[in-house]
């Protein structure tokens, strides 16, 4: 298989083959990642305070489908001890009121799992569930976990 010629434009992560599968991503797509969250071209800042930002993106020419990108300062909180906790599903019960369930479904590499996730919405949202695929590498001072959702046979309790 012939591989595409090298962009000079960030590609973003390329976790979808196809409709029922994904990729899980490699050390490019975690740059590229850490690019597009970086970048501020294209972004638009919706929300700004208390040290939490949000920015969209209208991916499609019909604005649909939004990517969304959030940026939280956590200033007394060192990155590695974060990227410790939000790895812990067991203290995850503990410190987010809004978990109902979470559990692992499968490990797929050193850095990659499939996960199952539910949590309370406020009213009048129905509260939400999702498998998704998530990696994880730290790179140099920057720890970076990438989440995407993703179909997976195995049952889960759903109901909402």
């Amino acid at each position: 298989m012939e591989k595409p010629a090298a962009s000079t434009e960030p590609q973003g992560p390329r976790p979808v083959l196809g409709r029922e599968s994904v990729q899980v991503p490699d050390d490019q797509d975690f740059r590229s990642f850490r690019s597009e969250c970086e970048a501020e071209v294209g972004w638009n800042l919706t929300y700004s305070k208390a040290g939490v930002s949000v920015w969209v993106q209208a991916v499609e020419m019909d604005r649909t489908l939004h990517k969304i990108k959030c940026r939280m300062e956590c200033r007394d909180v060192p990155a590695e001890t974060l990227y410790d906790v939000l790895h812990d599903i067991e203290y995850r019960k503990k410190w987010d009121s809004n978990v109902i369930e979470t559990f692992d479904i499968a490990r797929l590499t050193v850095n990659a799992d499939v996960g199952y996730y539910s949590w309370r919405c406020p009213k009048p949202l129905k509260n939400r569930d999702v498998i998704t695929l998530r990696s994880w590498l730290p790179m140099g001072a920057d720890y970076i976990i990438m989440n995407y959702s993703v179909k997976h046979p195995a049952p889960y309790p759903s109901g909402w």
